[in-house]
Parts: C-alpha cells; sequence; structure tokens
C-alpha cells in the first residue's frame, strides 16, 4: 500500500483545522507506530476544546494533497455532521470540497444529530457527500469513492 499511494492523515477539531498523525512520506511501519497514531488521535480527541474546523481542515487538506500530489489527488474529511451548532453551512463545506479541480475531495459523515447528515448532503455536489453511520461499512463508502474516480 504505501509503495503505491503516498497519504497524510490529519485531524480537525475545536482546537485547530490540521493536527499532523502522518506526514506525506512518513507512514508508519509497525503495528507499534500505526497503535501510537490511534493513541494520538484518542488523546486529541478527549482534551480538545469544544468547536468546528471542518471548512478550514478541507482547505488545508487540499492545499497539502495538491503540494505533495504527482498525479491524483484526493482529500477525505470525516466529520460528525455536527455543522449548526458551530454556525457552519453546508454551501461552505460544498465550496471547500470544490474550490480545487486537480483533487479530489470528499466528506464522509459517521455520525449525525437527528438527520443533520443527510440534509448536509442535499447541498453538497452529487457524489462529494458520503453518510456511513455503520463504522463496519466504512471500507465499502471508500470502495465506492475510489470506484467512482476510477470511471470519472
Amino acid at each position: 500500500f504505501d509503495a503505491k499511494f503516498e497519504y497524510a492523515i490529519m485531524g480537525h477539531s475545536g482546537d485547530a483545522a490540521a493536527i499532523p498523525f502522518v506526514e506525506f512520506g512518513q507512514p508508519p511501519h509497525t503495528k507499534k507506530d500505526r497503535l501510537k497514531i490511534l493513541q494520538k488521535m484518542v488523546a486529541h480527541s478527549q482534551y480538545c476544546s469544544s468547536g468546528d474546523h471542518t471548512v478550514e481542515a478541507i482547505e488545508e487538506g487540499i492545499e497539502r494533497a495538491k503540494s505533495a500530489s504527482h498525479g491524483d489527488a484526493m482529500v477525505f474529511v470525516v466529520s460528525d455532521a455536527n455543522l449548526k451548532r458551530y454556525g457552519i453551512k453546508p454551501q461552505d463545506m460544498a465550496r471547500a470540497l470544490t474550490r480545487e479541480p486537480t483533487v479530489a475531495a470528499h466528506a464522509i459523515f459517521i455520525a449525525s444529530l437527528a438527520d443533520e447528515a443527510r440534509e448536509v448532503m442535499t447541498h453538497l455536489p452529487q457524489g462529494k457527500g458520503h453518510v456511513c453511520l455503520n463504522t463496519a461499512d466504512l471500507p465499502h463508502v471508500f470502495q465506492k469513492i475510489f470506484k467512482a474516480s476510477v470511471t470519472q
């Protein structure tokens, strides 16, 4: 996987739009390395401030992917879709996801208050938003995105 794809994993929270967990070209090599990354993610989520930087995270991810890319570039933002609470308009997310035509950006909503995730999706360009309320379905969501990108 690491030989075929170059990737970075960034977090976003109320504290910041770009919390680096894995930098481009520096993938974890062992199970212990992967565990350390997961522990950092959990620790950050436990102690971060309330707030949301989803739109800024998309923009930052797109810029980083564009800079590091040697061809096809993709960005995936994973969100709880709790945007209304923080005054984030779905239209702002749509603009962020489509701001750079050379980077395919997608939002994956893994939680939702009431039906907010599906409501947000109605404002996103077709194929840019995905709802996955059961994490066991997450591989299928990525598979669908990758298949669609090949046919474009």
